[in-house]
């Protein structure tokens, strides 16, 4: 083989590589910058990229993701502040900047064109460092940069709870990886406030706690009830389908019962609760009362909306598609 010939092989090998090398997540990456004035804002260009570029770039599992059964993601950081200096001067300190984050995910419902939410939470505690030119990173064996570690927790926390929609229990396995990196945090990173525990913050490290805390099972369960045994059932048997997400509502009721405020319940709440009111209306009295009573006690501050079911119209079922989503063996049961 000459010359040419060799590096023609080596360069397809490594698009190959690259190609294959495609995350599970479709991610959809948007950086706010309207909160500041005093900072040159071309390096929030640079921020939206790497951070694209690295959420792409990483491949967090060993399955293989058809195009149609990737996850989508959607992530909003707003930049709210520019790190000062503690000396009364304003003078900012370079590289180090403060923020929230929104991040919703959603997985295809099956036999259908449609997708339903997952995961819809906020993140009020973003402190990271960010340099130009240097990237993202992240590594499985040692704490690295705060952003990357940040970025990694989310991605698996959005794996974890997808893998349970499709099998019972079936995303312990990313939640632990989750556990994992908070354990490697160095303790001046543990401390504070996006990753404490003690203070009941709705942090990060709330989240994780209450995902694999014993008490939040009913919860996880709910989530392959929900979604496998329900809405990727609409199409074929509505009134099995509704039923089961009727015991999935209750499940998670029964987990708001032994967690009360949960950070994990409210995410769950935040992601269903107009899917919820969609699905019961034109559903039967006693489902409405059934469903309307347990999310009133776990969504309490939209009581309102949820008694609005029973003067709603005929129910709305998903769409079926002409060509159904199709599903991982390795993750469907």
């Amino acid at each position: 083989m000459n010359l040419r010939s060799t590096l023609l092989c080596s360069f397809v090998l490594l698009l190959c590589t690259c190609v294959s090398a495609q995350s599970e997540i479709e991610w959809t990456i948007n950086v706010n910058t309207d909160q500041i004035v005093q900072t040159d804002k071309r390096i929030f260009g640079s921020l939206e990229k790497d951070i694209f570029t690295f959420l792409r770039g990483q491949v967090w599992t060993d399955d293989k993701f058809e195009e149609e059964e990737r996850i989508e993601a959607t992530l909003f950081l707003t930049i709210s502040e520019v790190f000062e200096e503690a000396n009364g001067t304003s003078k900012p300190i370079p590289d180090q900047y403060k923020g929230t984050l929104a991040l919703q995910s959603q997985r295809p419902i099956f036999g259908t064109s449609e997708r339903t939410p997952v995961l819809n939470t906020q993140d009020k505690f973003i402190n990271f460092t960010y340099r130009q030119g240097e990237g993202i990173i992240y590594s499985e064996q040692s704490y690295a940069s705060d952003l990357g570690h940040i970025l990694a927790f989310y991605s698996f926390m959005i794996l974890g709870l997808d893998y349970d929609t499709f099998s019972p229990l079936g995303g312990q396995k990313y939640f632990d990886k989750a556990q994992e990196l908070y354990n490697r945090l160095p303790t001046e990173i543990s401390s504070t406030q996006g990753w404490r525990s003690g203070n009941k913050s709705r942090n990060r490290y709330y989240l994780m706690e209450n995902v694999l805390s014993p008490r939040m099972l009913p919860l996880r369960r709910a989530y392959y009830n929900y979604h496998r045994l329900g809405l990727d059932m609409m199409t074929t048997d509505v009134v099995s389908a509704r039923s089961n997400i009727t015991l999935a509502i209750q499940d998670a009721q029964k987990a708001n019962q032994a967690y009360p405020s949960s950070v994990y319940v409210q995410a769950f709440v935040d992601a269903k609760r107009e899917e919820i009111i969609e699905i019961y209306k034109g559903s039967t009295g006693v489902e409405q009362n059934t469903v309307i009573s347990a999310m009133s006690r776990i969504d309490p501050s939209k009581s309102g909306a949820y008694r609005g079911i029973r003067s709603s119209g005929a129910v709305r079922r998903p769409t079926a598609s002409r060509a159904p989503v199709s599903r991982s063996t390795r993750r469907k049961q």
